[in-house]
């Protein structure tokens, strides 16, 4: 039997837990609330083994004091490397949207952290959610790939389970060459009247390349998402929502040609 090629993998928590005034589309924007949402997420993805996750990057564009954070950090018992950057990202007008200050965010942590290198397999999450099978996820990669992600694409359901021609940007990971040709100083591109939804332009970036350009654009198994939406505020272990996955579950085992 081959092994599976190891390299090191990172999670990189986006995070703006004090949202600036007048944020469009922000249900969730009290900073004390988001504050427990990222002690919570920090707590679990701390907890997951550090065979499987190797460093943590928390990433804040809010200036926002995170020495609670920290302290978690530092109570939890792991061997994992892990780095709080955080830096006054909101500068810009509020209208160009929560895409524009997010991968801003990823270009600064990027530049600016210390424990990522070149050879690690980096994993993005919002950083107030907690991806409950995120080990599962990491696991079933593929073995080489430039960009990991989740693509939706559907001819005759369009937007009915949500986002369509879409790509989930909740969670998606990438190599250091993915990250360079796919990722790095997007972010100008993001304004809502530029492009349209951040999701929607990714699409059409990922969709736009062939095979031989290492973009895997479907998850193996489904994300398992806990928390709650910012925009909405909807808890994404609802009813309604778990239904949703299901249902996408059960399409990648028995219909993996469809991406719902």
């Amino acid at each position: 039997m081959i092994k599976k090629q190891i390299r090191p993998v990172a999670l990189v928590m986006t995070a703006t837990i004090a949202p600036p005034h007048g944020a469009p589309e922000l249900a969730r924007s009290d900073p004390r609330l988001r504050l427990t949402d990222y002690c919570d997420a920090l707590r679990f993805y701390l907890n997951l083994p550090d065979h499987t996750l190797h460093k943590l990057l928390f990433i804040d564009n809010s200036n926002s004091d995170l020495s609670t954070l920290e302290a978690i950090a530092s109570e939890v018992h792991h061997r994992k490397k892990v780095e709080f950057i955080k830096f006054q990202g909101n500068d810009h007008p509020p209208e160009f949207g929560k895409g524009y200050g997010e991968f801003k965010l990823i270009d600064y942590g990027m530049a600016h952290s210390t424990i990522i290198s070149a050879e690690d397999y980096v994993w993005k999450v919002t950083g107030r959610l907690r991806l409950l099978n995120l080990q599962q996820l990491i696991e079933t990669a593929p073995v080489d790939y430039n960009i990991y992600c989740d693509l939706r694409h559907l001819l005759l359901i369009g937007d009915k389970l949500g986002g369509n021609d879409w790509m989930d940007l909740r969670v998606f990971s990438w190599s250091n060459l993915g990250y360079d040709l796919y990722l790095r100083n997007r972010y100008e591109l993001l304004k809502p009247e530029v492009t349209g939804s951040p999701e929607q332009y990714f699409y059409k970036v990922m969709r736009a390349e062939d095979k031989s350009a290492g973009i895997v654009p479907r998850f193996r198994i489904q994300p398992n998402i806990a928390g709650f939406g910012g925009r909405l505020n909807v808890d994404y272990q609802s009813n309604s929502y778990r239904l949703k996955n299901g249902l996408r579950q059960v399409a990648r085992q028995i219909a993996p040609w469809i991406w719902l």
